[in-house]
């Protein structure tokens, strides 16, 4: 569902009225913000993991994908949370050459110089960044890199824009919990029932066959970038 059959949806139990304000309408500015509070609400629940909100560096086509010669540090996408596993290196046909696991910073101290490893600084308010341990030698450079993290939700900032939950009207039922909230409607509770029933449906899916959790790859072993 877009935004704005979102907030067709929300106003059809708010007003209980057919037609629907265009975008311009303040109602509608207001549950634009209604709606983001609600995928915060979403994104940060009962601190696991949504299999919505994985992604790879390749497919969001953002931050640098490219190995550089003699440079060890690389830029990541903006969206990016969390990540974990391993750097897959492949060549222009698709080949696999290395996969150089990630390590936690904390844990570079522990580690051997000569070895082959990567690890992320930063944080998801300012950024990360990706340094490999060496530089990679001259018939790796040009190489592809990809990598699984795990992203920050999508903000709905206009019409079209589509969230990723798998049952988007738990924005629809949140965003309405609050807007009695605030009028003080004595349906704000009702309202809040139905949103966390839908969260906590999402939440159960969610964890059933997930895969992603542990998602870290425990491996600091490795040999040399590019040997």
């Amino acid at each position: 569902m877009t935004l704005e059959e979102l907030f067709a949806a929300y106003y059809v139990l708010y007003r209980t009225e057919a037609e629907t304000p265009n975008s311009e309408d303040d109602e509608f500015v207001i549950f634009k913000g209604l709606a983001k509070e609600a995928i915060h609400r979403w994104a940060n629940y009962d601190g696991g993991f949504w299999k919505e909100l994985y992604q790879t560096l390749q497919r969001e086509n953002d931050g640098d994908m490219v190995t550089v010669l003699g440079q060890t540090a690389y830029a990541t996408p903006e969206n990016m949370r969390k990540a974990g596993g391993f750097i897959r290196l492949y060549d222009t046909n698709g080949v696999t050459q290395a996969r150089v696991p990630i390590v936690e910073p904390q844990d570079v101290q522990f580690i051997t110089e000569y070895s082959n490893f990567c690890y992320f600084v930063g944080d998801p308010n300012n950024g990360f960044e990706l340094n490999f341990s060496v530089e990679p030698v001259d018939s790796w450079v040009g190489l592809s890199m990809d990598y699984v993290y795990y992203k920050k939700p999508t903000e709905l900032t206009k019409a079209k824009s589509v969230p990723e939950m798998s049952q988007p009207y738990f924005i629809v039922h949140r965003a309405l919990a609050n807007r009695f909230r605030g009028s003080r409607n004595p349906y704000y509770q009702s309202a809040k029932n139905d949103a966390e029933d839908v969260l906590r449906t999402m939440k159960l899916e969610g964890d059933s066959g997930n895969w992603a959790d542990p998602w870290k790859l425990a491996d600091n072993s490795a040999g040399r970038f590019g040997l």
